[in-house]
């Protein structure tokens, strides 16, 4: 057979137009080992998936508009804030960098990626640009739900206020109201402030397991009953795991007077950040959050006057001895939590050219987990540290969501029937004494 006949045979037969589209599709999607694949990229172009398999869903007139609007609003996230008249606007209060911490968290198995943690950080900023009162607001970290995720935004208030008017609880600034809560379920969107929590609120949320849904005003249905709505529920998590699991390093924070254990809480100026050998020791970590007690407070009511009200008293002082406040400032020791601290990049530690009488650093990334509250952790590199929290809002070893039914009711045992009443054997006689 010629040639030009073979190159005719292989053209009727398709074989040109095959080794065709295997080079095309070799072209579109660069595989690294295109000679070693050759049989399986054969086999994909000659049968390829049903056509119906690929094909684009139609959008509708309705579904079309949301999608634009959407993408509207993202483009509007790395935007400059503005007010509603055009004008540019500052933020007032401190935003920390979020892609920043971002990338120590990376180094801890945590976080939500470049582009989602870019985002985080915008919405922060035009969050922050609209609201007015707070001096410092920071990422608190992301709560899963079955329908939407919650972002969580926590804000230090600029002074303190007054309870609600007959509700037992702390005045907002202070206890476990020390600061304000945002949450949003779409960056894109508006963050929607949470309400101030009660102590009557944690105890309940401490009785029950739930999973949320994303719907703020959603009820929540379970068991035992919860007098509130997510929102309360959530603010109620928020509080329980800032307590447990929000960290720093030994010796960052500091009492105003030393010796007045009652004292502001203040920034160390001589503080130092321990080597890398030092900070994988649980003893080099501290918490910065108030304790919550039994009763859902941070502290215990004042006790009442012994000769006004004996029986009030005795009641609180037993109160008090069986469930002692702990202070802010404690080690992860004294909560009876379980923790892990591990240690991930270059533990070396280098100088600085430029400073050669300088402190040497270390670039490694440590991280504290909560093995109580999964999904919480603490990053600390070099000079700064973080807190994160990502997870379902759960607390590990919690009760089921339900109780469970009680077990099947056993048979009763067949009646085997009566037995002979064993007559035993006969005991042998004695032998006769001699006389």
């Amino acid at each position: 057979m010629t040639l030009e006949a073979e190159r005719n045979y292989l053209k009727k037969e398709g074989v040109y137009d095959h080794l065709g589209k295997i080079v095309n599709r070799v072209i579109a999607e660069k595989p690294k080992d295109a000679y070693g694949l050759i049989e399986i990229l054969s086999r994909l172009v000659k049968d390829p998936p049903p056509a119906g398999a690929a094909a684009k869903a139609e959008l509708s007139e309705d579904e079309l508009k949301a999608l634009a609007e959407h993408v509207k609003k993202e483009r509007l996230l790395d935007k400059v804030p503005s007010s509603e008249e055009g004008e540019a606007m500052t933020v007032p209060c401190a935003v920390p960098d979020f892609v920043e911490e971002a990338e120590m968290f990376s180094w801890a198995g945590v976080g939500l990626g470049e582009a989602e943690s870019y985002k985080v950080m915008c919405s922060m900023r035009n969050m922050a640009a609209k609201q007015d009162g707070y001096t410092k607001i920071r990422f608190w970290g992301k709560i899963l739900g079955t329908n939407a995720d919650y972002y969580v935004a926590e804000a230090a208030r600029d002074g303190g206020g007054d309870a609600e008017e007959g509700e037992d609880m702390d005045p907002p600034g202070s206890g476990v109201n020390a600061f304000t809560y945002f949450v949003t379920t779409d960056l894109a969107g508006s963050w929607v402030k949470l309400p101030d929590i009660k102590p009557r609120e944690i105890v309940a949320a401490r009785m029950i397991k739930r999973l949320f849904s994303g719907d703020p005003e959603a009820r929540v249905i379970t068991h035992p009953f919860f007098d509130g709505k997510e929102k309360v529920l959530l603010r109620a998590q928020i509080a329980r795991i800032t307590a447990d699991t929000v960290l720093c390093v030994r010796g960052v924070l500091m009492r105003e007077d030393p010796e007045d254990p009652a004292s502001a809480i203040v920034d160390n100026p001589e503080f130092a950040m321990p080597q890398p050998v030092d900070l994988v020791k649980q003893e080099a970590w501290m918490h910065m959050a108030p304790h919550l007690l039994k009763n859902g407070r941070t502290v215990h009511k004042e006790l009442p006057e012994p000769e006004e009200d004996p029986e009030g008293f005795r009641a609180a002082k037993e109160e008090i001895e069986e469930d002692p406040p702990k202070d802010v400032l404690r080690g992860l020791d004294e909560d009876g939590l379980t923790w892990a601290v591990k240690q991930s990049g270059d533990t070396a530690l280098y100088k600085n050219p430029m400073d050669p009488s300088g402190r040497p650093r270390s670039n490694a990334v440590t991280y504290v987990r909560s093995l109580a509250w999964p999904g919480a952790v603490c990053v600390a590199q070099k000079t700064s540290y973080a807190n994160l929290y990502i997870g379902y809002g759960l607390m590990a070893g919690e009760p089921d969501f339900f109780p469970p039914a009680p077990p099947d009711v056993q048979d009763e045992p067949e009646d085997p029937g009566e037995a002979p009443e064993p007559s035993g054997e006969e005991e042998p006689a004695e032998p006769a004494e001699d006389e």
